[in-house]
C-alpha cells in the first residue's frame, strides 16, 4: 500500500513524502515509549529510530524522498501539556534526531519536514526561543531541514535556531504572508516553503455545496468538481505568484497546506497534487521566459 500511494505521488509530486497512513503522533510516540526500545523515559534507541514506511520506499530506488517527522514539541504537549520539563522535551528531541539522523542516511532524502502544527497556535505552548534554539541545534544533518507551522506568528523563534527551511500554510489563509517579514529571513540565512494550496477538503466541500446549492458529501464525481473548482490552477498559480513577488527567491518550496490524509480517496488527493503541479509548471513557463 504504502510502495503504490508513493508511485502515484512521484508522478505529480518532485520531492514526494513518505505515504503517512498512521497517526502522526502515535506513529513515533508508541516507539519512543516503549520500554523494550529506550535508552531512557522517552529516548528511543538509536537502532529502533527507523519509520517503517521510509524503509519501504527505499526498497523501491527512488530518486528523491521527503520525509515528515513529528516534531519534539509536538509530541510533548500532546503528551503532557504546556508546561515543559526541559529533561524530557530533550530526550525527545533526541528522538526525533535520531529518526531523521536515521533517514538521512539514504542519499536520495533531500529534506526532512519536522511537523511542528502547535508551535503558534497553543496558548500554553510558548517555549522561549533558547529552548528552541536547544532543540534543533540536535538536528544537524546534510539535507534541508524544514519546520512545518500551521501559523505563522512562531516563524521568528525558528530565525536563530538551526533550520534550513520555514513552512508556513498560506492558502486556507493567505493573509499569513504579510507576517513575515522576508528580509528577517533573509538576513538568518533561511528559506521559505509555502503553502499554496488548501488541504481542508471539507472547507473545500462545504464551500462548494453552498456556491452550486448541492451536497457533495460522500459524491466522488462531485468532490472531484468541488476541487477543482475551489482550488484549481489559476487560484494556486496566483498564490505562487504572490509568495514570489513577496520573498522572492527566498521561496524554495512550495505545496498543499497541509498532508492530504482527510480526502476521502486518494485520487482525490492526486488530483489536488496535479492541480499544484500545473500551476508550478505555468509559474515556470511565465517567470522564465
Amino acid at each position: 500500500m504504502v510502495q503504490r500511494a508513493f508511485l502515484m505521488k512521484a508522478k505529480v509530486v518532485e520531492c514526494p513524502n513518505y505515504p503517512q497512513f498512521r497517526d502522526m503522533i502515535e506513529m513515533f510516540l508508541n516507539p519512543i515509549k516503549n520500554p523494550e526500545f529506550q535508552d531512557d523515559a522517552y529516548l528511543i534507541s538509536e537502532k529502533h529510530a527507523k519509520i517503517p514506511e521510509l524503509e519501504y520506499v527505499e526498497k523501491m530506488n527512488v530518486e528523491s524522498v521527503r520525509v515528515c517527522i513529528t516534531g519534539p514539541f509536538e509530541l510533548y504537549y500532546r503528551e503532557f501539556g504546556g508546561v515543559i520539563y526541559e529533561d524530557v522535551l530533550m530526550n525527545l528531541a533526541e528522538s526525533v534526531a535520531r529518526f531523521a539522523r536515521n533517514a538521512a542516511r539514504y542519499s536520495n532524502v533531500k529534506c526532512i519536514s519536522i511537523d511542528e502544527p502547535s508551535l503558534g497556535i497553543s496558548p500554553e505552548l510558548q517555549p522561549e526561543t533558547e529552548l528552541v534554539a536547544s532543540v534543533f541545534e540536535l538536528l544537524d544533518l546534510e539535507v534541508d531541514i524544514q519546520v512545518h507551522l500551521h501559523e505563522p506568528l512562531f516563524y521568528e523563534k525558528l530565525l536563530d535556531a538551526n533550520v534550513d527551511v520555514i513552512g508556513v500554510e498560506c492558502a486556507k489563509n493567505e493573509k499569513n504572508m504579510e507576517f513575515i517579514d522576508g528580509e528577517e529571513v533573509a538576513s538568518a540565512g533561511k528559506k521559505l516553503r509555502i503553502g499554496v494550496a488548501r488541504s481542508d477538503i471539507d472547507g473545500i466541500i462545504a464551500e462548494f455545496n453552498a456556491l452550486n446549492n448541492v451536497n457533495a458529501w460522500g459524491n466522488d464525481e462531485l468532490i472531484s468538481l468541488a476541487i477543482d473548482e475551489i482550488e484549481p490552477p489559476e487560484k494556486i498559480l496566483k498564490r505562487i505568484e504572490d509568495a514570489h513577488r513577496r520573498f522572492g527567491e527566498l521561496v524554495s518550496y512550495v505545496g498543499p497546506d497541509c498532508g492530504l490524509f482527510s480526502f476521502p480517496t486518494q485520487e482525490h488527493a492526486i488530483q489536488l497534487l496535479e492541480n499544484v503541479r500545473k500551476a508550478l509548471e505555468r509559474f515556470r513557463e511565465k517567470w522564465t521566459t
